[in-house]
């Protein structure tokens, strides 16, 4: 099984060496080397497809035994997973609910500071500046005793009603314009239609 996948590519190249040679030379400026160019790209499609074969047959044992070992292991690595996923949750939540504290006392402590300088223009006693709220802050990182984690802020962006979304930041659809361009419409802002030829080929086999 080793030295197959040489022999077998080796066997391919020798076969159709004379077919590469005429590939890395083709020119057509007659008909006569239009029709031979055309043989030629027939032929091309067909070992490409040969060796596509070909080495379907090598790797596909490989495949299917990367599949067993694959679904052998999902059981444990789904538990891992599903823990993982679970953690996490739990994790961000105690964050989140450790700075919604620290944001309730320092809102506390700004609003008693706002107090106590309204009071003191009304009595005219002259009063400190209110220092900043002594709360404990949250850290973004943790230090766990195998290492540590990190908490990053993010968003939950959802789309809820697209037709509002600002023109700017929606993806052009290759789609859609592919369709308006079959329709005979190709002159669109933006985008530059040029015509091409694409072959289809038929017939022969190796």
């Amino acid at each position: 099984m080793e030295h197959e996948p040489q022999t077998t590519l080796t066997a391919l190249e020798e076969e159709q060496e004379p077919l590469l040679k005429w590939l890395e030379t083709i020119r057509v400026t007659c008909p006569d080397e239009r029709r031979n160019a055309e043989d030629l790209l027939i032929s091309a499609r067909l070992a490409l497809k040969n060796a596509h074969d070909k080495r379907m047959e090598l790797t596909r044992p490989l495949d299917e035994a990367k599949a067993r070992i694959i679904d052998l292991f999902r059981p444990y690595t789904d538990r891992l997973s599903t823990g993982i996923a679970a953690l996490q949750a739990e994790l961000t939540r105690y964050h989140t609910y450790l700075i919604q504290i620290q944001q309730a006392q320092e809102a506390t402590a700004l609003a008693h500071a706002a107090q106590r300088m309204a009071e003191a223009r009304e009595t005219g006693e002259v009063v400190e500046p209110p220092e900043p709220p002594d709360s404990p802050v949250v850290p973004k990182t943790s230090r766990a005793n195998l290492g540590s984690v990190t908490y990053r802020e993010d968003f939950d962006i959802r789309i809820v009603e697209p037709a509002l979304v600002p023109r700017d930041l929606c993806e052009p659809s290759m789609a859609r314009i592919r369709a308006r361009v079959k329709s005979g419409v190709t002159s669109i802002p933006g985008v530059l239609v040029s015509r091409k030829h694409t072959t289809v080929t038929r017939g022969g086999r190796l």
